[in-house]
C-alpha cells in the first residue's frame, strides 16, 4: 500500500507541475518530494526485516 500510495502521489505531483511552475513549487519538490521515493523504499526494507525477526521471535516461544 505504501509503495502505491507514493506512486499515486508522483502521478499527482507530475499532473501538479504542469500548471504550477514557480519557485515555491521547486522548493515543495526539492523538500519534500526529493527524496521521498529512497526513503519508502528504506522503510519498506527496515519492515520486511521486522517482521522476519518478528516470526522468528513468534517461532522461538512456540
Amino acid at each position: 500500500m505504501l509503495q502505491m500510495a507514493t506512486r499515486q502521489l508522483r502521478e499527482r505531483w507530475t499532473e501538479t507541475k504542469g500548471s504550477w511552475r514557480d519557485r515555491k513549487a521547486q522548493e515543495f519538490e526539492e523538500t519534500y518530494l526529493g527524496d521521498l521515493t529512497e526513503s519508502v523504499n528504506t522503510a519498506l526494507r527496515v519492515m520486511e526485516e521486522m517482521d522476519k525477526l518478528l516470526e522468528k521471535i513468534h517461532g522461538d516461544c512456540e
